[in-house]
């Protein structure tokens, strides 16, 4: 805004009428007392004029040109509400308008269609009111019973075959053998092994167990080359010497590696173990760092124990042939 008034200044300074006997090196004085402008001339400029005479200076009005920007700017402000020009019919219409708008009287409120609120009652709210409000709500309420009693009887009347019943689903587990490890009846059983002799076997165990720890279940694995007993139970199940990973889910034996990351890939592995408990441990076991077996604490790993006195030692019926036993924190 204030650009504004500067330029606009600028501009009716420039419409003064320069003095002819004055060089373009004239000063422009302001005198603070009276408000006024004044143009003089040095003394050098007026004494190399010949044809000077002593003249009046020019007296400029500061107010006058602050009046007439503010004129201008009125105008320039009023541009933006002017209404375009009205012929001699519109302006009779306007005017029919205004008269008949003003004849109207305004309509009267009936203050006693209210009732006053009660400070001391239970509800501010008008009881009638409050009825009709009720009454609707139990409308509503009685058209949705009757709409959910009669899509409970057509759902009825639909033949067995086509009923939609979640009970009614068949177990996806049924479709497997029934072949269930001990202590394996409700639970996710693994087969596994931690030689690396055979390379294709160890990574076979590796990618079935990282497939149940990203599922985020509870299995218990059994590492056949730390125990014996493991080996010749899993030989037992299946009926014959077979390599490892082998997957156990609920007493239901599922398959190998391939079997198992083929059910991953159709999506048929998620319905298998529902029901199981998730692992919530987050970490490796603080007792066996997730080898799952520590050393005896009978024989400290080797196995034999030395009599008090002479004799011969013997060997500890505690640990396995590994002088390990199985972790009792977490197997």
């Amino acid at each position: 805004m204030k650009a504004m008034m500067k330029g606009k200044l600028l501009k009716k300074l420039k419409t003064v009428k320069a003095i002819g006997y004055l060089k373009p090196d004239r000063i422009l004085q302001v005198n603070a007392l009276d408000g006024y402008l004044y143009t003089r001339a040095p003394l050098a400029a007026i004494e190399e004029c010949p044809n000077h005479t002593a003249q009046e200076p020019e007296i400029i009005d500061v107010r006058e040109l602050m009046k007439d920007l503010r004129d201008e700017e009125t105008e320039s402000d009023d541009k933006e509400n002017v209404r375009p020009e009205m012929n001699e019919n519109e302006i009779a219409v306007e005017s029919k308008i205004k008269d008949e708008s003003a004849a109207v009287p305004l309509p009267e409120i009936d203050v006693t269609s209210f009732r006053r609120p009660d400070l001391n009652s239970g509800s501010l709210f008008d009881p009638k009111l409050l009825a009709a409000f009720e009454q609707a709500v139990m409308e509503v309420k009685a058209r949705e019973a009757e709409r959910r009693s009669r899509i409970e009887e057509e759902i009825n009347e639909l033949p067995p075959s086509k009923s939609r019943r979640i009970d009614q689903a068949p177990d996806p587990l049924t479709e497997f053998e029934e072949r269930c490890p001990p202590g394996g009846s409700g639970t996710v059983v693994l087969y596994t092994t931690g030689l690396r002799g055979i390379r294709k076997t160890f990574e076979d165990c590796q990618k079935v167990r990282s497939l149940l720890e990203n599922l985020r279940i509870l299995f218990f694995e059994r590492d056949v080359s730390m125990h014996a007993e493991y080996r010749e139970e899993m030989w037992r199940i299946l009926g014959g010497k077979i390599a490892p990973p082998r997957l156990f889910i609920k007493g239901r034996y599922v398959g190998g590696a391939e079997e198992v990351i083929g059910l991953h890939e159709q999506g048929r592995l998620k319905p298998l173990i529902q029901g199981i408990p998730i692992d919530r441990n987050g970490g490796c076991c603080e007792g066996c760092v997730g080898f799952r077996f520590i050393v005896c604490f009978n024989c400290n790993g080797s196995r034999k124990i030395l009599p008090e006195g002479d004799g011969d030692a013997i060997v500890c019926a505690e640990c396995n042939e590994n002088g390990l036993i199985v972790c009792p924190f977490c197997c």
